[in-house]
């Protein structure tokens, strides 16, 4: 995910240059230094005007300063104190510039200055170095609460509060969310979140209202859906989960995503209430089926189909209830169970080939030619294993 920098902060600052009201020497050659672009020379008497009694207290001199200094970050970027500098210079003269002469010039310069820190911050989340990101923009949030709440303002706020959760600052994330929200701007991931915040803080009910308003304002974005279907699993809601991904389907009966959605549906339901265990594993069944017959080199498809299998042989080789059978029952229990894992073993295999790295389907196809008896398979299979654990 990459994040857009603003458009309209990049921009030429014209320098206001005054000469009135009986300025010392020092400030008027700060003045032509900087014309000429002469700004090491500029730097030199203008740190001179700052310490010296006749000029400290003078607007113009923190004015020129902070001109001084934002054209030393512009020709160096790296060197951050340039414009530090600046910025306190600037909010220092227009506190003292009780006649305003030069309070329009330092505030456009300022916008400038710190709009670099949010194009920064941007450039530094997009390299995923979060806390120097969130260290820039905190920097912009504070100056824009004070001075223009826009929405660069809002948008920063939502930035904010996405690092913090990545970072795991799951309070911080909230306060910059909701304040982000407050101000009008909207993303999936900023519902998303918030109502995985709200969760984690047992608000059920602010979590819910959190994916809602989601689902109201992108009622067609797939990953709030699939997160909407999920919370409810988390409430224990299997019910309505239930409804949604199934009244979606209907709608939308070729959307293979959203059945392999109703699968992971229909397995946390299986295993969250075993009365239902056989009807829901026929589901699921059902839906990956589906899927492979719209695309049977799907890898997840082939994948859950065969642990479906494979998991609900396992299941009846657990189930407490076997040394209470009798040996015919046994038998019959074991021929289910031998049935099951054959029926696993052609998806499984598929699957492998489909992503011949993926370490789970390897270790379920060992598992399989394990209970077959197949020896050569099963010793090629482990093989290939260790590899990949010794590569990781």
């Amino acid at each position: 995910m990459f994040f857009r920098k603003s458009f309209y902060l990049i921009f030429l600052l014209t320098l206001f240059f005054y000469n009135g009201f009986g300025q010392t020497a020092l400030l008027d050659k700060t003045a032509e230094y900087l014309k000429q672009n002469n700004l090491q020379s500029a730097k030199e008497t203008i740190e001179q005007a700052s310490q010296n009694e006749a000029t400290k207290n003078d607007a113009r001199t923190w004015y020129l300063k902070g001109f001084v200094y934002k054209e030393l970050y512009k020709q160096n970027p790296a060197a951050g104190e340039s414009r530090e500098i600046a910025v306190q210079s600037l909010s220092k003269s227009i506190t003292l510039d009780l006649k305003k002469t030069y309070i329009s010039s330092s505030e456009t310069a300022l916008e400038y200055l710190y709009g670099t820190y949010y194009n920064e911050g941007i450039d530094l989340l997009n390299a995923k170095q979060f806390e120097k990101a969130l260290k820039d923009l905190k920097i912009f949030i504070d100056y824009r609460a004070k001075t223009k709440p826009d929405e660069f303002y809002a948008e920063a706020l939502y930035h904010a509060g996405f690092i913090s959760f990545s970072l795991s600052k799951k309070a911080d994330a909230q306060q910059y969310y909701e304040q982000a929200l407050q101000k009008g701007y909207k993303s999936p991931l900023l519902y998303d979140d918030l109502a995985q915040i709200y969760l984690g803080a047992a608000n059920k009910t602010k979590a819910v209202e959190a994916i809602t308003a989601g689902r109201k304002a992108f009622p067609d974005d797939p990953n709030l859906r699939t997160s909407e279907i999920n919370l409810y699993l988390q409430l224990k809601e299997y019910a309505k989960a239930e409804k949604l991904i199934e009244d979606y389907l209907k709608a939308n009966p070729y959307d293979t995503d959203a059945m392999m959605v109703a699968g992971s549906v229909y397995e946390t339901i299986a295993k969250k209430d075993t009365t239902k265990e056989e009807a829901y594993f026929q589901k699921r069944l059902s839906i990956y089926k589906k899927i492979l017959g719209k695309e049977p080199n799907n890898f997840l498809a082939n994948y859950n189909l065969g642990i479906a299998f494979y998991n609900h042989a396992v299941d009846l080789i657990n189930k407490p209830d076997v040394y209470q059978e009798t040996i015919t029952q046994f038998n019959q229990r074991i021929e289910v169970i031998s049935s099951l894992i054959v029926e696993s073993r052609p998806y499984i295999e598929k699957a492998s080939q489909l992503s011949p790295q993926n370490i789970n389907s390897l270790k379920a196809l060992s598992g399989i030619y394990h209970y077959l008896n197949d020896r050569d398979r099963f010793q090629q299979v482990q093989n290939k294993i260790k590899l990949l654990e010794n590569k990781n």
